[in-house]
């Protein structure tokens, strides 16, 4: 008892690890926090693959016009999200 409260232990609680959109499991989730707590977490995922969508089109030949149809931007944001992209993976030490 903690301050004349009943402890709980994790085996007491009915509790099912249903997951997000994201993933399946809140247990197995490869994130080091959770997107719902962190603060834009879900638009943060989100535009981080697509950063790194369009780098894989890049790479395969894809022209910035191309890419920038294809997600329905201007040729700026892909010129500025495969800039971006090649700037996070030299400060991360090549972890995308």
């Amino acid at each position: 008892m903690i301050g004349g409260e009943i402890d709980l232990i994790p085996d007491d609680i009915n509790w099912r690890d249903r997951g997000c959109e994201y993933f399946p499991s809140c247990l197995n989730c490869p994130l080091p926090k959770c997107l719902e707590d962190e603060p834009r977490g879900q638009q943060r995922l989100r535009m981080r693959a697509r950063r790194t969508r369009m780098v894989e089109l890049r790479q395969m030949g894809k022209s910035v016009k191309e890419i920038a149809e294809l997600f329905g931007v201007s040729k700026r944001t892909v010129q500025r999200a495969l800039q971006n992209k090649k700037s996070a993976t030299q400060k991360e030490g090549f972890r995308i």
